[in-house]
């Protein structure tokens, strides 16, 4: 009879610790969310060892409230600017009618001007993510044939925006990092590619005038390595630091 007591009793130990240690194991598994300095909420997500952006960063100032040039609306003043955002223009979207909404949906676009400008885009304890970043993000979904996929959102036409154009082929948003098609600003001004392209800058430098960059298509799961024109306008995930 004593040894059942003290089993007994063992066992409700136990019973009592493990539900004592249950709501902190919930706690540290709740993702993070962050603000920028323009009040605008992002949540987050933990892939492998990094933890990421699961937005398009949307602010439209530094992290010192210092304002970045915008409204470029002409082709001209976009190619010629020096760190500079925009949104992608309202008349290339159908069903969003203005950039509000636009923001809202798919974020800013940035030149690598301003992804680089050392008053920092990204909030306090984020940064940009450099080549090696997004490498370590491939090789952990198991290399760039396949990472596209397991990034890219499921949401495709007529889903509501933000969507991918059909056939958004092999999209599984795996690991949630949910990835628009935002579409991207041309050197030279022009607009392209929303609903077919997620583009992302990288802070690595190519060379004087190109810097890496990351990009999915509809049509593909491949998370395509490129080098871009400094002067073109592409989406930002920041990275926690």
């Amino acid at each position: 009879m004593k040894s059942s007591v003290k089993i007994w009793g063992k066992i409700m130990a136990m019973i009592t610790i493990s539900l004592l240690l249950l709501p902190a194991c919930k706690k540290q598994e709740e993702p993070e969310v962050v603000k920028d300095v323009q009040g605008n909420i992002y949540e987050t997500v933990k892939i492998g060892d990094q933890v990421w952006m699961k937005e398009n960063l949307r602010t439209g100032s530094y992290r010192d409230g210092s304002w970045l040039l915008t409204n470029l609306y002409a082709d001209y003043e976009w190619a010629s600017a020096s760190a500079a955002c925009c949104i992608y223009h309202p008349s290339y979207i159908d069903g969003l009618d203005d950039e509000s909404d636009i923001l809202d949906a798919y974020g800013m676009l940035y030149n690598w001007y301003a992804v680089t400008d050392a008053r920092g885009l990204c909030p306090v304890g984020w940064r940009i993510p450099t080549e090696a970043d997004w490498e370590i993000l491939i090789d952990y979904l198991g290399g760039p044939d396949v990472a596209g996929g397991k990034l890219k959102s499921k949401r495709t036409a007529p889903d509501a925006h933000p969507r991918w154009e059909v056939p958004n082929d092999g999209a599984s948003d795996a690991v949630s990092f949910a990835a628009i098609p935002s579409g991207y600003r041309a050197s030279l001004g022009m607009y392209e590619g929303v609903g077919y392209y997620a583009c992302w800058w990288s802070s690595t430098q190519y060379d004087a005038n190109y810097a890496y960059s990351y990009y999915i298509h509809t049509t593909d799961t491949y998370l395509e390595l490129s080098n871009d024109r400094k002067r073109s306008g592409y989406s930002v995930r920041c990275i926690k630091e």
